[in-house]
């Protein structure tokens, strides 16, 4: 372990560092099973489910000046001690839906947990088919009342039960109605609103494969070529394939682990990277590719952005927009070459007011680029997680190729969070976190169902527990 690494910043001053592991388990279930109790057991994981075992990461604190960029970039964060309760008492939480919520009690929490649905063994089955796509056209109507208060609980046992997650925005699209909610605060003590932007970190990968898979679709590129077949590049000297990046398989070392990296970000947080320019700074040796062992570098993704706009001929966040982000609007930025728009979260730990718009900064913003930079509201991840695993960005085949697993839990810019998870199926999608935002964006393909969780803090657990609670909720008739 290289004691340079950066990592996650704690309120008190500290720093988690995070290590993984060179083989990352499969993340327990994102899909509790649901009990006969009905909705008073549905918030029962939040509390019952923990993170024991999960065992890929390694922490322990030391004392450092601010962020650095080290678990931007890392998939899985580790649960650090330490508080980072909000500052202020965070006040009535905010629900908004396509309709007025209805006034009616919410739900409360049962006291016997719903057992979970932990998948270990092998992959059972693709967690898509062709034939299960499109999904139906979502509904923008409000959600029954008795769902929106367990949805909007999940959110405030998120704030009130994590001690490293601030505040929260999260949102669910379905056939059956849409919801967005919040709770608790951003870094600076303002309070949290559904519509708030935060940086989504590598839920930005989903859109890098997906304009790869665009490229793919249309013979631009082969996923089974040489990625130097598009684009020269030292950390290619191997050839790992199209396919290897987007599955990191490659052999090519994550670029996080550079200390010189992290003191050129602080020095000038106002400054435009370039990818190339974030690449240089990687020392580490870079290995054979193949082999069934994902080895997760951000790397990948920053080459595959610099692959596309060889490629194509236009920016990286030019060819996005056109080829895969054409239908979102305009609460889904790809920084540093557009700018987020409010109501914007301040990410914690904060050093003040967002000064400059980009989330977190400019410099973070812009070395993230490709791999982690994109910024974004939790409806529009959320529409965006529908659209993509729904097969309405890319045609049938390559939505299951990007689903279908090449390493384990993974397959191209996708977790495949769950293959077997009880009577309705597994879940697909991404988690993010890093320089003080953690997200993830679950879409379970049976239900129709995509939900995405944005939070202000460095707790992805409670991202994890959230997810469950909703999922349970919208199962429950």
């Amino acid at each position: 372990m290289n004691a340079n690494i950066p990592g996650v910043d704690r309120r008190d001053g500290s720093r988690c560092l995070v290590e993984r592991s060179p083989l990352l388990p499969r993340r327990p279930s994102l899909l509790p099973t649901t009990t006969a109790s009905g909705w008073p057991a549905v918030l029962a994981t939040m509390t019952a489910e923990t993170a024991a075992g999960r065992g890929y990461v390694t922490v322990w604190p030391v004392r450092v000046r601010r962020a650095g960029i080290g678990a931007a970039v890392i998939l899985l964060l580790a649960g650090c001690t330490g508080s980072v309760n909000p500052p202020v008492d965070t006040g009535p939480a905010t629900v908004t839906a396509s309709a007025p919520a209805s006034s009616a009690a919410a739900p409360t929490p049962s006291d016997t947990a719903a057992p979970s649905a932990v998948s270990d063994g092998a992959l059972t089955g693709p967690v898509l088919s062709p034939s299960a796509l499109p999904f139906p056209a979502q509904s923008s109507a409000a959600l029954p009342a008795p769902q929106q208060g367990a949805l909007q609980l999940a959110l405030d046992a998120m704030v009130r039960d994590s001690t490293m997650v601030r505040g929260v925005t999260a949102a669910v699209v379905s056939p059956a109605g849409s919801w967005s909610g919040a709770a608790g605060v951003d870094a600076n003590a303002a309070r949290m609103v559904p519509d708030d932007m935060v940086g989504i970190a590598s839920i930005t990968k989903t859109v890098t494969a997906a304009e790869v898979l665009q490229l793919e679709q249309t013979g631009r590129i082969d996923l089974d070529a040489p990625a130097s077949t598009y684009l020269s590049h030292r950390l290619l000297q191997h050839n790992p394939t199209v396919r290897q990046l987007l599955s990191h398989t490659s052999g090519v070392p994550d670029f996080a682990t550079s200390a010189a990296l992290g003191a050129a970000i602080d020095a000038d947080l106002t400054r435009s990277w370039t990818a190339d320019e974030v690449l240089g700074y990687v020392t580490d040796p870079v290995r054979a590719p193949g082999g069934a062992v994902r080895d997760y570098s951000g790397s990948n993704y920053l080459l595959l952005g610099m692959l596309i706009e060889k490629v194509t001929g236009l920016s990286y966040s030019q060819a996005v927009r056109r080829d895969v982000l054409s239908g979102v609007g305009d609460r889904m930025v790809v920084q540093d070459a557009e700018r987020p728009t409010p109501p914007l979260a301040a990410a914690d730990p904060s050093t003040g007011p967002v000064s400059d718009d980009f989330l977190p900064d400019r410099a973070i913003a812009s070395v993230l680029g490709a791999d982690g930079g994109i910024a974004a509201d939790a409806p529009t991840v959320a529409g965006w997680g529908y659209r993509l695993y729904g097969g309405m960005v890319l045609p049938a085949d390559r939505t299951v190729e990007m689903v279908t697993e090449v390493a384990p839990g993974y397959g191209l810019g996708t977790e495949i969070l769950e293959q077997r998870s009880g009577p309705n199926g597994g879940a697909v999608g991404h988690h993010g976190g890093g320089s003080g935002y953690v997200t993830v964006l679950t879409v379970v393909p049976a239900d129709h169902l995509s939900i995405a969780i944005l939070a202000v803090g460095t707790d992805d657990s409670a991202c994890d527990r959230a997810a469950n609670a909703i999922i349970a909720a919208m199962q429950t008739n």
